[in-house]
């Protein structure tokens, strides 16, 4: 089926794609079968190259999503990092469960060692919906996984991709890939490269990266950029690079923004 619809819509794709590959995305999300990528955004092969994890994990001591960043990065040249969750996720949830003791089994280390991180977000985060449910739990803890639509879980799974973001950006392959780049000639703090007149944007020896935080909702297939973009220092962030994107989130703040205007009237 695929690759008769590919060669009906896509004539020379499979030729094109032998080839080589280059993805304009790098794409860090969750190992859940529920989220797929391909699916999700109704893309081809070829267009993200992907690093996926339970929980949509980046960390620089896990020698593979830190080798699948440097060569998306310094090989591929993409242009933007994505970190995206998605609502009820299962390793967000765990985390939010207490650590039975003793931890003896493999599988059982394995899994509280990876999530661990999560873990920590949701017992220091200052975020309203957090602290409410930790203070909630704090004498007897939870014993289920929370619900899809509990506020805490939701908060989390976006607080989850923020730092992720933030890992992405302060890892050594991306402050060293930034401070390769030719810099600003403007004093400017947010200078498109199209205004930049001294450089060159196709002469660059490297690409301007931007990360981006984006989540996924499994109950409707909503994609919603947090608006957390990371992006080369003196640079102008872009809008969203997946228009649907942009655009669900511009219909979420116009619904936010009317019923605001409602209750003030």
């Amino acid at each position: 089926m695929f690759r008769q619809e590919t060669l009906m819509n896509y004539p020379g794709f499979f030729e094109e794609s032998s080839k080589g590959q280059k993805p304009p995305y790098m794409l860090v999300d969750c190992s859940d079968s529920r989220v797929a990528e391909h699916a999700i955004f109704n893309s081809r092969p070829g267009t993200m190259f992907t690093s996926g994890s339970i929980a949509n994990q980046f960390h620089e001591w896990d020698l593979n999503s830190n080798s699948v960043l440097s060569y998306a990065v310094e090989a591929l040249e993409v242009r933007h990092v994505i970190v995206m969750g998605h609502y009820g996720c299962g390793g967000v949830a765990a985390s939010m469960l207490p650590v039975l003791q003793p931890l003896e089994h493999p599988a059982h280390i394995a899994i509280q060692t990876w999530i661990q991180p999560i873990r920590e977000i949701y017992l220091t985060s200052t975020r309203p919906e957090i602290v409410e449910h930790r203070n909630r739990y704090k004498i007897k803890p939870l014993a289920e996984p929370p619900n899809l639509h509990d506020p805490a879980f939701r908060a989390l799974v976006e607080e989850n991709v923020k730092a992720n973001v933030n890992r992405i950006a302060n890892s050594f392959v991306m402050r060293d890939h930034y401070a390769s780049l030719p810099q600003p000639t403007s004093p400017s703090s947010s200078i498109p490269i199209s205004e930049d007149a001294n450089i060159d944007p196709n002469s660059l020896k490297g690409t301007y990266v931007f990360i981006h935080g984006w989540i996924y909702d499994l109950e409707n297939g909503d994609v919603t950029d947090l608006n957390v973009t990371v992006g080369p220092p003196g640079r102008e962030i872009p809008t969203s690079p997946w228009p649907s994107c942009e655009v669900k989130e511009k219909e979420k703040r116009e619904k936010r923004e009317a019923k605001l205007q409602t209750l003030g009237n």
